[in-house]
């Protein structure tokens, strides 16, 4: 084999292995989510993965584990629907003027109103009154305790244009792995239980910003 030849081969596998690697480097560096939650994570197009957690994403499921815990959901625009730690999930989306969802996710209660540039949510034992910030989230939290003034949920803008199942899904997602920082004796356990105080307690109940 002439000199020449062997530079082209190689060359021609180098421009491969490159190519490879982009590949894998474009994957992996996706969109960072609940960064300061119980378990951050990082979003790309195809996967959402975190400490403890590995859920592989298309466009219309989630399928993994969360926290070490089964997930296996489906969405369209009009629902989320499947399994959450191992319990029923079922929320009701709406897209218009504002966009909602509403349901059950992994046997807790979830309330969520997007508008403008406001999120009220009730996810769980904890409400939500928050405005868009740069990144995600800013305002206030409310889990039937101490009203935690200044609170940020990390949550981008690349993942609020995603559509409308999807982002549905990993905010709530996100809103879960925030709810458990609130006290060290929330468990995912505790978390799932459905509380019949946080079902009779309406969405408008949530403080506002003075």
């Amino acid at each position: 084999m002439s000199r020449s030849l062997v530079l082209s081969s190689l060359l021609v596998l180098a421009v491969g292995c490159a190519g490879a690697g982009n590949g894998l480097r474009a994957e992996s560096g996706g969109a960072r989510m609940g960064q300061r939650s119980a378990e951050p994570m990082v979003v790309s197009a195809h996967s959402v993965t975190g400490p403890s957690s590995s859920l592989a994403l298309s466009e219309s499921g989630m399928r993994g584990r969360f926290r070490d815990q089964p997930v296996d959901l489906r969405w369209d625009y009009q629902r989320v629907t499947g399994v959450f730690g191992a319990q029923p999930t079922k929320l009701e989306l709406s897209e218009g003027d504002d966009t909602r969802a509403s349901g059950s996710f992994g046997g807790a209660r979830v309330d969520m109103l997007l508008k403008d540039d406001l999120l009220l949510a009730r996810v769980g034992a904890c409400s939500y009154y928050m405005k868009k910030v740069d990144g995600g989230f800013s305002g206030k939290r409310d889990c039937a305790g101490p009203l935690e003034e200044q609170f940020y949920v990390d949550f981008p803008e690349s993942l609020q244009a995603r559509p409308l199942g999807q982002m549905a899904t990993l905010l709530t997602l996100t809103l879960v792995s925030y709810t458990d920082t609130y006290s060290p004796a929330l468990s995912p356990a505790r978390f799932t239980a459905v509380r019949e105080r946080t079902q009779r307690v309406p969405l408008s109940n949530c403080r506002r910003s003075q």
